[in-house]
């Protein structure tokens, strides 16, 4: 007697097919609408926040540098998928003023060393740290053995 285990067969290969083939149709969709779109988005993270696009482009720069090859092959992904970029930019953006909207600006408006006026503080008396004991220096008693052991009888 044989035994055999259902398995999808012809109609699952089928289904993942089409599925697979729709997934294609509705990606190729959204970037072709994402690169209609893409000039708008770069523009309008420029406007939301500009700091988002200098931080990135700062982030590619750092990248080139550190690690040449990694960085090439990024900027290159960057350049060809230019409408993935735009709205990378554009969402860091947003999140840029999001954080503003909850945290408040990260720079202080009212800061006064920058009029030229002293800061008020107060100067704390600092001593060198106490020179710790070395473990040669310490004096280790034996500790005594317990007397509820047995006594060795001297036989190995």
């Amino acid at each position: 007697m044989a035994y055999t285990r259902y398995s999808g067969g012809w109609g699952c290969l089928l289904i993942g097919a089409v599925v697979l083939i729709l997934l294609f149709y509705l990606l190729r969709a959204i970037l072709f609408v994402l690169y209609i779109v893409s000039p708008a988005l770069l523009l309008a993270a420029i406007v939301i926040n500009w700091r988002a696009v200098w931080d990135t482009l700062r982030e590619f720069w750092a990248m080139l540098l550190e690690r040449p090859f990694s960085g090439l092959i990024m900027t290159v992904l960057a350049v060809i998928l230019y409408p993935i970029t735009a709205l990378y930019l554009f969402m860091r953006a947003l999140g840029y003023l999001r954080m503003e909207q909850a945290f408040g600006p990260t720079y202080n408006e009212d800061y006064s060393a920058a009029e030229g006026e002293y800061i008020e503080f107060e100067e704390i008396e600092s001593t060198p740290p106490r020179r710790a004991e070395r473990v040669e220096d310490i004096e280790i008693e034996p500790i005594p053995p317990p007397d509820d052991l047995p006594k060795d009888s001297g036989k190995p």
